[in-house]
């Protein structure tokens, strides 16, 4: 015979546990997006502020917007042609969410204080150093002495350091004309500088014989190739995590969309709309897999990037302090994007060097 308090201790057991159960299988409760969505891009100095890259094709397809349709979320874009440092303006300010745009001025915006985190790699892009003609530069030992046109506080700061690297050269050898794309290009074609360090926004003057191309990063990881992040702030991904997630699976779907041939004449129709013409797209990933090249896997050759390019923060002192990349970066929405689109073998993960990881 069993004791009435073990009886009745029983029963409250079973009862707290089936009310346990139904509390459980009660579904979460689901996170209200905000009203609107703020994301800002690198903008286009020399063309139209549309969005390059991954992030230019996630805007034309509209994958945000039709994400958010039925939560009534506004999708609100801006592409400041300050790219980079208006960006981190931006962020300051509490004007954008998410960013896009060179790993320079996101070092720079972190080691200030921005309180972002890295939610995928933008890519790689190559850079191009450029000269008139009639300057006589034919490699880049023979800049000493030069004016060179490049816009500070961007990727391609960090790029031009790299590329005189290659030359036995530092800024120290040049002089540096602090411009946007668009005065770059004015400069360099009435021969006010002697030559640019930029992107594919150079090689409409290539064709017209305005200029020659003395070095490119182009078809190699080699030093001085331009590379930059997607990013959250922090607040946004603590308060809307959901809504973060959903933003980077657009983003991922967007990249592998990006990311495979048979979209090439899609993505070149789509990034002509920033003003670059599609002929020099067209040449600028000619011989390039567009996976190498539009990969947002945060893998060892871009954590190698990042680290190098916080060392060349602190030894320009745009930066006060260096801080843990580790850190900083967060994979867990790009991995569980990936996963769930199912697209693990869209990209091949490389190692510190930027060759496949065996």
């Amino acid at each position: 015979m069993s004791h009435p308090i073990s009886r009745t201790f029983g029963r409250r057991l079973l009862i707290a546990a089936a009310a346990l159960a139904a509390f459980v299988a009660i579904p979460a409760r689901a996170e209200t997006p905000p009203d609107v969505i703020r994301l800002a891009g690198q903008g286009n100095a020399a063309g139209k502020p549309y969005g390059s890259a991954v992030i230019g094709v996630v805007r034309a397809k509209e994958y945000l917007e039709k994400e958010f349709a039925k939560d009534g979320v506004k999708i609100e874009w801006q592409f400041p042609r300050g790219t980079g440092p208006a960006i981190n303006e931006a962020l300051a300010n509490g004007q954008a969410d998410f960013a896009n745009y060179g790993g320079l001025p996101n070092i720079v915006g972190r080691g200030a204080g921005l309180k972002t985190k890295v939610l995928a790699s933008y890519g790689t892009n190559p850079s191009y150093l450029v000269a008139r003609p009639d300057r006589g530069v034919e490699k880049i030992a023979d800049l000493k002495g030069k004016k060179i046109a490049v816009s500070r506080g961007t990727i391609n700061e960090l790029a031009l350091n790299r590329v005189l690297a290659q030359g036995g050269l530092t800024e120290k050898d040049v002089t540096i004309f602090d411009l946007q794309s668009a005065d770059q290009v004015a400069a360099v074609t009435t021969g006010d500088v002697d030559a640019v360090l930029g992107g594919n926004n150079l090689l409409p003057l290539v064709e017209k014989g305005t200029v020659k191309t003395v070095y490119s990063t182009k078809g190699s990881p080699a030093p001085g190739s331009l590379f930059g992040s997607f990013i959250v702030t922090e607040a946004f991904a603590s308060k809307y995590p959901e809504t973060t997630k959903r933003v980077v699976k657009a983003f991922v779907e967007a990249a592998a969309f990006a990311s495979d041939e048979k979209n090439r004449d899609a993505v070149l129709d789509i990034w002509a709309l920033t003003g670059v013409p599609r002929e020099a797209l067209a040449n600028d990933f000619a011989g390039d897999k567009l996976a190498d090249r539009l990969s947002p896997l945060l893998d060892d050759f871009y954590k190698t990037n990042i680290t190098n390019g916080v060392t060349f923060a602190l030894e320009n002192k745009l930066i006060k302090t260096s801080f843990d990349v580790n850190q900083w970066i967060d994979p867990t929405y790009l991995n569980a994007a990936i996963k769930e689109l199912g697209v693990e073998k869209a990209w091949t993960a490389r190692n510190a060097k930027g060759e496949p990881q065996s």
